[in-house]
Formats: structure tokens, sequence, C-alpha cells
């Protein structure tokens, strides 16, 4: 899943893989790990919810992702994008491809 969106002037991109279940936050020229495929936690969570918050220039930057409740490993994920509270972008998907390849949306 791949999502921009701007906080104030400042241009964000929101990437995460649906495969290896990393999650990371691009802010101009900086890229900051937000879930590692590295960490054990990242495959295995009974919550539906999982939050990511971050500053960016000065704003309050939430990325939600929901899961459905059964197999959720095989279906859609919806993701939500705040800044300061309000919802800049919505989308629903999962990725097919890498991190560093190619992005689409399923």
């Amino acid at each position: 899943m791949r999502i921009e969106f701007t906080a104030g002037q400042t241009k964000c991109v929101f990437i995460r893989s649906h495969l290896w279940g990393a999650a990371r936050l691009q802010v101009g020229d900086e890229l900051t790990t937000l879930q590692s495929a590295h960490n054990p936690g990242t495959y295995v969570s009974l919550k539906l919810l999982r939050a990511w918050e971050r500053q960016v220039d000065g704003h309050n930057v939430r990325i939600e992702k929901r899961r459905p409740l059964l197999f959720a490993a095989f279906r859609r994920h919806t993701y939500v994008v705040f800044v300061d509270g309000t919802v800049v972008d919505s989308r629903s998907g999962f990725l097919v491809g890498s991190l560093s390849g190619t992005f689409a949306v399923a």
C-alpha cells in the first residue's frame, strides 16, 4: 500500500508491505520505519486496529490500519490517514510487490 499526502507544506508517503508487514513513512527525504519486518510482533496481533503517529512539520499525522476479523491475511485492509484530526486520505487494499519495487494496489 502506498499513500501520498501532505502535512502542511511537507510531502509525505506512507508505504506498507502486505507480504512482509513492514511500514515506513517518508517525510521529504527522510525515511522512518514505523513497523519492522524483523519484529515478531508485526506478524501476530489480535487487534483489529493498528495506528502509527508522528509529528511532521508541526502537524500531528496519524495513520490507521483496520483489518477484517476473519481471514485477514487474505482480505483487503483499510488505511486512513489523518492530519491534525482531519481525514486526508482513505484507501482499501493490499500490496502486490515490494517496498523497493513497483507498487500495485489490488
